[in-house]
């Protein structure tokens, strides 16, 4: 199958799915697009496994054209964390600063150490053995929440916006958080290097920091041209050319990619957008807005239909260990963002009931393609059968059960009295 016709497919089925979902399911997008390409991608395993239908063999050809770990990490991936920094208000940051930075840089560090020791023991007390290590990476790549889901429907449900701006900070920021730590950790996963800690603080910081300052290039080369035109085409060429230059020099030199793309994002949507004409601005901002759109739910129909290229292991471990994982990263979740909160509600940083932050912010940090990117990235070895399908466990369970709860469990006057006056 060639790429176009890969691509089409993808596009067909995405259409359909939504429609399907918009007049009978009536699901948050994403999580009515997930769940249609995997009953669709079950299905058809099923009828093909059982001879009925024994020239089956499109989601196969589908997905593996269609290499989901190098799409996104070096392809969508840029374009999805600009189109959604570009619309944070960087006010409404301003306000937040200390409890995002907590929680994209510190909750994300404590969550990946988390998961890895209890992932490792928990699965251990079993009889499943994953090396330390590799329970480390694993903790790295789930580590990251992606509240596409969430705050939709949170959203309609009357999400107060100092809380929007919190879940929408940390996202952005953890993405690229949890790209570096997964790098670290899986140099010495991989026995690849020697690092010691203050090597692997400095690759950090030399990530982190790097990505920011090209971000701020990005964002300041892309100011400067869009202030020279008035022309929409003009700057719907600036744009993506910035956005996909920017990326591909950071993957050239080392630094955050994703961290880069989200500072070039809110420089550009908060210092450039309100000196552009709105005759221009306006179909811009439409555009990135159904770039944004289009790129989720092909990545969630492409989600759907990877169960189909799942590693196959017997079911015993499968059975536990995916249980295990969703366990550890919903206790590590909570562990990691608790503490921190404890800490900031003891200053004026944030006054809030960190309980029941701590609840929201728990079922609400979801895992999304990022990880499972990560996780086909892997290089072939005896742990990455368990990984994927581990990721995929807790990707398939965030998504499906917690997104689809979330406005159940959360009302507005919960959510309204998370933060108090």
């Amino acid at each position: 199958m060639d790429l176009l016709s890969t691509i089409a497919i993808l596009l067909v089925f995405a259409a359909i799915f939504g429609v399907l979902n918009e007049r009978y399911l009536g699901l948050q997008s994403t999580i009515g697009l997930m769940l249609l390409a995997l009953l669709t991608a079950v299905v058809g395993t099923i009828l093909k496994a059982t001879g009925l239908l024994e020239n089956l063999g499109w989601e196969d050809a589908l997905v593996s054209q269609l290499d989901i770990s190098e799409v996104l990490l070096n392809g969508v991936l840029c374009f999805m964390l600009f189109a959604g920094s570009a619309g944070v208000k960087v006010e409404g940051l301003k306000e937040n600063k200390w409890t995002v930075v907590s929680l994209a840089i510190g909750a994300t560090l404590l969550a990946c150490a988390l998961i890895g020791v209890f992932l490792h023991l928990t699965l251990g007390w079993f009889g499943i053995t994953l090396a330390l290590t590799y329970a480390f990476v694993f903790g790295a790549l789930i580590s990251p929440t992606d509240p596409i889901a969430a705050l939709a429907i949170l959203k309609s449900v009357g999400l107060p916006k100092p809380l929007e701006d919190i879940i929408n900070g940390e996202s952005l920021f953890n993405d690229g958080v949890g790209v570096v730590l997964f790098t670290v950790a899986m140099a010495f996963a991989v026995g690849s290097s020697s690092m010691g800690v203050g090597e692997s603080v400095g690759l950090f910081l030399r990530e982190v920091l790097g990505g920011i300052t090209l971000g701020l290039a990005v964002g300041a080369v892309s100011h400067f041209l869009l202030l020279r035109t008035e022309d929409f085409t003009n700057q719907l060429m600036i744009t993506l050319a910035m956005v996909s230059l920017g990326y591909s020099i950071a993957l050239h030199v080392d630094v955050s990619g994703p961290i880069a793309m989200v500072v070039a994002g809110i420089l550009v949507g908060n210092v450039t957008a309100p000196r552009i004409p709105d005759k221009v601005r306006d179909p811009l901002r439409t555009f990135w807005s159904g770039i944004d759109d289009l790129l989720n739910s092909l990545l969630f129909v492409m989600l759907g239909f990877v169960i189909v290229l799942i590693h196959n292991l017997d079911w015993a471990p499968l059975a536990i260990s995916i249980p295990v994982a969703i366990a550890v990263c919903l206790v590590a979740r909570a562990i990691s963002v608790y503490l921190p909160l404890v800490v900031l509600c003891s200053t004026p940083a944030l006054n809030a009931d960190p309980n029941r932050m701590t609840a929201l912010l728990t079922w609400g940090g979801l895992r999304g393609g990022l990880a499972f990117a990560l996780v086909l990235s892997l290089p072939d070895s005896p742990e990455k059968p368990l990984l994927v399908n581990m990721t995929y466990g807790v990707v398939a369970f965030s998504i499906l059960l917690q997104g689809s709860t979330i406005g159940k469990l959360f009302k507005p006057a919960f959510l309204n009295s998370i933060l108090k006056k």
